[in-house]
């Protein structure tokens, strides 16, 4: 009976110190941005409604609808990932994820701060590429809103003759989508060409929309953020060690050592004793 004792006593420590874990050690605060193809009739912050994106209008050659995507969110992912910086310490990449999702889904690396960019056809009326809020990636205000919208349909209209391979198509939409995210993390617009890792001398925030205007011809290039854009993401969005994998939040370790101590001690004998399951 004493060994029992002895054994539930201990149990409770390791919980007691899995909470405190859980509680006071150092949090994350990467926030994950979602980035959903598929969701019908959906309405962003500004009442942008879209529907699914539909690939089939940018004449791609022998690549389905999830192989575009893939290749869309992984150009997002590069270009935040991808670059050498001078300002970048070796091990680090900015402190942010994405990943693939629907809205309502939430991320499924256990972040609490998740936001929503939607790619799809406008039905709205919008007549530009695509909007974003401004700064709205580094407040957990708006968490789980759809703060940044693609509308891809337009991009197709307007851009897509200019692309002569798959690749520049992938790029006139990642590139878009990329500007857009680095308006939500509080970029704005560059003043025309400036020094970048990329194909392009314009970078990521250069537009056309604004003098001096980008040439519509260097969408299709792979960009990247400019060396300065790229100093201000560092600022705001902070460093982190190149992740291996996804590091779950908190409140996740401490379901899943909750878990594993509950496989430990799975039930009382009829005395009322634990017994350890034997394997």
């Amino acid at each position: 009976m004493q060994n029992h004792q002895i054994i539930k006593k201990r149990i409770l420590t390791l919980l007691l110190l899995v909470t405190a874990m859980a509680l006071f050690m150092p949090k994350s605060v990467a926030t994950t941005i979602i980035l959903d193809f598929t969701t019908i009739n959906s309405t962003d912050i500004y009442s942008a409604k879209t529907n699914a994106f539909d690939e089939s209008i940018y004449g791609f050659s022998n690549m389905g609808l999830n192989d575009v995507i893939n290749n869309i969110s992984s150009a997002i992912s590069n270009d935040f990932f991808g670059y050498s910086y001078a300002g970048l310490s070796a091990g680090k990449e900015l402190n942010i994820n994405f990943e693939v999702g629907t809205i309502g889904s939430g991320p499924s690396n256990g972040d609490n701060e998740f936001l929503y960019f939607r790619f799809g056809n406008v039905t709205s009326g919008e007549s530009y590429l695509g909007h974003a809020c401004s700064g709205c990636a580094l407040t957990s205000y708006l968490q789980g809103k759809v703060i940044g919208s693609i509308f891809t349909n337009n991009i197709a209209t307007d851009l897509a003759r200019y692309a002569t391979n798959n690749k520049e198509l992938i790029n006139l939409i990642a590139g878009t989508a990329s500007h857009e995210i680095g308006h939500s993390l509080f970029l704005s617009h560059s003043g025309g060409k400036e020094l970048n890792p990329g194909e392009s001398d314009y970078g990521l925030m250069a537009t056309g929309a604004s003098q001096p205007s980008m040439p519509n011809e260097q969408r299709v290039l792979d960009r990247a953020f400019s060396n300065r854009n790229f100093d201000t993401l560092i600022t705001r969005v902070g460093l982190r060690d190149i992740q291996i994998a996804a590091i779950p939040e908190p409140s996740t370790i401490l379901l899943l050592l909750s878990a594993l101590l509950m496989l430990v001690v799975k039930r009382k004998n009829i005395s009322g004793d634990f017994y350890f399951i034997k394997k």
